[in-house]
């Protein structure tokens, strides 16, 4: 009951008393009453006791509306292009002895 409660709209619980005394004053089974009612219903004499019913009209209690986006695809061609570059190297005495004593020390070695 309790999971009920929490995953269905509390007023569309509220009309079961509807249902049941509709039902009762139905000429035929169950199963044509819920064939009749809820499996694509008409208009009839009794339609506005048939749109009380539970789960005929339930509200909207959340919408979510979600679009996802275009993917298109382009392809370019690929320029190379070479660069050259030198290797370089760090010597001590390119620094001064201040940094020595810190931790956070410039590469020594590339």
């Amino acid at each position: 009951m309790i999971y009920i409660l929490a995953t269905t709209n509390v007023a569309e619980v509220l009309k079961v008393p509807v249902f049941i005394e509709h039902l009762m004053e139905y000429e035929g089974n169950f199963m044509e009453f819920m064939v009749e009612h809820y499996d694509n219903h008409k208009p009839d004499s009794d339609w506005n006791t048939d749109q009380k019913l539970p789960f005929i009209n339930p509200p909207v209690v959340l919408m979510i509306h979600a679009q996802l986006p275009q993917i298109t695809f382009h392809f370019e061609q690929i320029k190379e292009f070479k660069v050259s570059q030198k290797t370089t190297s760090y010597q001590e005495k390119d620094f001064s002895n201040t940094y020595l004593s810190r931790i956070f020390q410039p590469p020594r070695f590339c």
